[in-house]
């Protein structure tokens, strides 16, 4: 393996903007593989220090921020036919998670130092890339609307995010949601009134816990959970069977699943959405394609 290691110094608590930290994180690389390289860039010099490393002679590049710093960089690591590894420096770290690494950034690289390179599937969403979830409710509507969300702890996020759920997700307009799976004639298309509706590239494991994880990431198949829980007692049942580990297998969540779906709501053009973290606004209709195996990436 020769890495290279790029570092958003803004993400997390700002720890690898100390410079003792970096070589610390270097030095482990180096262990491994003499000729590691690591650049600490401020976050508006991330996306150009990543085209310099992609440019240059790695076969690996390293990322160390939060999820979306990872995400952005996904698509381009795969168009480069390099391998992706995530050192997690932001709040919830989903795809660290779903990869097993260790949230503690420096034993998270003593992983991917000796760790293999593997494939897994990646979504496009109206051309963005998505590695583990897009979702689409009342959510994105209140981070769009609280932007304190950011920078916050994982675990005050979670329980801020039950807390709005209850309180304020029923002030947010029921989407009229037409889903269909072109390339699957058993499914065909479904309308359901939903407040929320996640999509991911495989299935997410049903555990108890705050934040869901999958397993399986080269399944070939995207997996949409739309969720007709409206009242705000609904959504009270829907939040407890999720903390307990129970929500996608409750009669009002439905499962769809396909390579590849169209999402559109009557009467709208856009629509807010979060894609692994990052609040963005999506035109209508939403397509969205899985691309199997097309990044390789380091799993411990």
């Amino acid at each position: 393996m020769n890495p290279t290691i790029v570092i958003n110094k803004a993400s997390g608590s700002g720890e690898f903007a100390d410079q003792s930290r970096q070589e610390e994180l270097l030095t482990i690389f180096r262990e491994q593989a003499s000729d590691a390289k690591l650049i600490a860039v401020e976050a508006e010099d991330f996306a150009d220090a990543i085209d310099e490393a992609l440019a240059g002679p790695c076969d690996t590049l390293i990322v160390g921020g939060g999820d979306g710093s990872i995400t952005s960089t996904a698509s381009r690591v795969a168009q480069a036919g390099k391998t992706l590894g995530v050192i997690p420096l932001g709040t919830f770290n989903l795809e660290a998670r779903d990869l097993g690494i260790s949230l503690d950034p420096l034993e998270a690289g003593r992983q991917l130092a000796t760790a293999k390179p593997r494939s897994i599937d990646l979504l496009e969403i109206n051309g963005e890339p998505c590695l583990c979830t897009l979702i689409l409710g009342f959510y994105p509507e209140l981070s769009r609307m609280r932007q304190e969300y950011h920078g916050k702890a994982w675990w005050q996020k979670s329980f801020r995010t039950a807390y709005e759920t209850l309180v304020l997700a029923t002030r947010t307009p029921i989407l009229d949601l037409q889903l269909e799976t072109p390339l699957e004639s058993s499914t065909g298309s479904i309308r359901r009134r939903t407040r929320m509706t996640a999509i991911s590239p495989g299935a997410y494991v049903e555990e108890f816990g705050l934040i869901p994880h999958r397993e399986e990431l080269a399944s070939g198949l995207i997996h949409a959970y739309v969720s007709s829980h409206l009242s705000r007692s609904e959504l009270l049942k829907a939040s407890l069977s999720y903390l307990s580990g129970k929500l996608f297998s409750t009669d009002d969540m439905e499962v769809v699943t396909g390579r590849e779906l169209v999402i559109n709501i009557p009467d709208r053009e856009q629509i807010p959405a979060m894609i692994d973290g990052e609040t963005l606004s999506l035109k209508l209709p939403l397509s969205i394609k899985l691309k199997p195996k097309a990044l390789s990436v380091l799993p411990p």
